[in-house]
């Protein structure tokens, strides 16, 4: 594999590590959020006291996956969380490209980026 297409699944795990620790710390904040951020997330109707506890979650999967020696595992962990955020917003018929299916979008990045960057991954499934 070329070394450009090693630093694009750097850049796109990057970019999922990013975001994905951005979201779980917020649940460690969701006190101090604005009320449109917050009727978002009761949207979902998940109980406001949970969020610390899905926050950790997050957090646990994502440093698994940031690793390189855990990042097959937190990458299967990852997916099963993002799964859980898709039938959370199926659950309450959320818009299917713009809520639904984000956290499919994050999944892609997860797996391309970690597939780019892991000769191993790429040796499993050429």
């Amino acid at each position: 594999m070329t070394s450009k297409a090693i630093w694009t699944g750097r850049i796109l795990s990057g970019l999922a590590i990013a975001f994905l620790l951005f979201d779980a710390t917020i649940k460690f904040f969701m006190d101090k959020l604005p009320p449109e951020a917050l009727k978002a997330g009761a949207a979902l109707q998940w109980p406001i006291e949970l969020m610390p506890t899905v926050g950790t979650i997050l957090l646990i999967c994502t440093l698994l996956y940031a690793i390189p020696k855990t990042s097959l595992l937190g990458a299967v962990l990852l997916t099963g969380y993002l799964g859980g955020a898709i039938a959370s917003h199926v659950r309450v018929s959320n818009p299917l490209f713009s809520h639904t299916l984000f956290p499919i979008y994050v999944a892609v990045f997860v797996w391309l980026g970690l597939y780019l960057r892991s000769s191993r991954l790429r040796q499993a499934f050429p």
